[in-house]
């Protein structure tokens, strides 16, 4: 089957294993108090997987495993969460859980859904 994007957003998604390529004192801090940074980009919904790859301008501030891929068979859960001036979307696998940031995180959330259930 050809895999087909069914969605794109900017988004920032909150990325555990990331250095900043820079020195900032408070950057450490922030880390451990979110659990990782937030990095700027594009997040993908697709038949196969939701994906998020950083903006140019993060690839080169930032280092790490900053591109991440989630299998629509993988995800076990799919919320939405609070959040200042956009929503999260919580992608729960059981290995990990991505977080993404982005307007019309509710409706992204569904068409999440959606694409699961379809090949579930």
């Amino acid at each position: 089957m050809h895999e087909e994007v069914l969605e794109r957003k900017i988004a920032n998604a909150l990325i555990e294993d990331v250095s900043v390529n820079m020195t900032i004192p408070s950057i450490p801090m922030l880390c451990a108090a979110m659990g990782g940074l937030w990095v700027g980009g594009w997040v993908t919904l697709t038949t196969e997987a939701v994906r998020f790859s950083p903006n140019g301008l993060n690839r080169v501030m930032q280092s790490g495993a900053l591109d991440v891929s989630v299998p629509l068979m993988q995800i076990t859960d799919v919320s939405v969460l609070w959040g200042f001036f956009t929503k999260i979307v919580a992608i729960t696998t059981p290995e990990s859980v991505l977080k993404v940031r982005c307007y019309g995180a509710a409706r992204f959330a569904e068409a999440i859904l959606a694409a699961r259930g379809r090949v579930a």
